[in-house]
């Protein structure tokens, strides 16, 4: 079941915008976002704390652990 009483009050935001400050901390200087096309809930966020959206493609790739 999904639960939905918590959408819109922020949290997302506050979430991102506390990673994002954590890493400048760490002399991070450059961050990329990325969401699918379609999940506008995560294109709002990420517009609300300043990021705009380049036009560029991002893909990620994620390698299952291998035993030796």
């Amino acid at each position: 079941m999904t639960c939905f009483h918590n959408r819109g009050k922020g949290y997302a935001k506050s979430v991102v915008a506390g990673s994002l400050l954590d890493a400048r901390s760490l002399l991070v200087k450059r961050a990329i976002l990325f969401t699918g096309d379609n999940n506008q809930a995560a294109q709002a966020v990420y517009r609300g704390i300043g990021f705009l959206p380049t036009g560029q493609k991002y893909g990620l790739v994620l390698f299952e652990e291998t035993q030796a």
